[in-house]
């Protein structure tokens, strides 16, 4: 009986061990971004994203970044007329994957041009806001921030 438990217990924590190797190995979460701008970080809430991690994937699609903004109680962080925001990822996405949209509405967004990994903000004072999205080799993400031009 002794040798049955000791067994049991063994393949328990061999199972524990096993687990907890596999669960660093599967981050089924994507990355998020650091965006900056001078030295001011500018916080950014998770969108909809795909993400394959070594045991499984998962797809959550969101609601629209205004809504993201909201859910989150983001606040606008204030910016310059034409600051240089910079949008960084500790895990880099693929070349030429990296995207932005500014939100007119609720529904309805436009494409803005980036320089690199830099979005400039906008010259006329108001406030905005944004998705940032990208491809990686485990799948794909977005991102939804706020800022304040004044």
């Amino acid at each position: 009986m002794i040798k049955l438990i000791r067994t049991a217990l063994i393949l328990f924590v061999f199972g524990l061990i096993a687990f907890g190797v596999f669960g660093l190995f599967n981050s089924s979460k994507p990355p998020s971004p650091t965006i900056t701008v001078g030295a001011t970080h500018i916080p950014s809430a998770q969108g909809t994203y795909c993400w394959s991690g070594f045991i499984n994937s998962i797809c959550e699609d969101m609601i629209s970044p205004p809504g993201i903004i909201a859910h989150h109680d983001l606040k606008p962080v204030v910016v310059s007329p034409e600051a240089q925001l910079k949008i960084d990822y500790k895990n880099k996405p693929k070349k030429d994957t990296l995207g932005a949209n500014i939100w007119l509405s609720n529904e309805k967004a436009e494409p803005v041009k980036l320089s690199g990994n830099t979005l400039a903000a906008p010259r006329k004072k108001g406030v905005y806001i944004y998705d940032i999205h990208a491809i990686w080799e485990k799948g794909d993400s977005s991102h939804a921030f706020i800022i304040e031009v004044r």
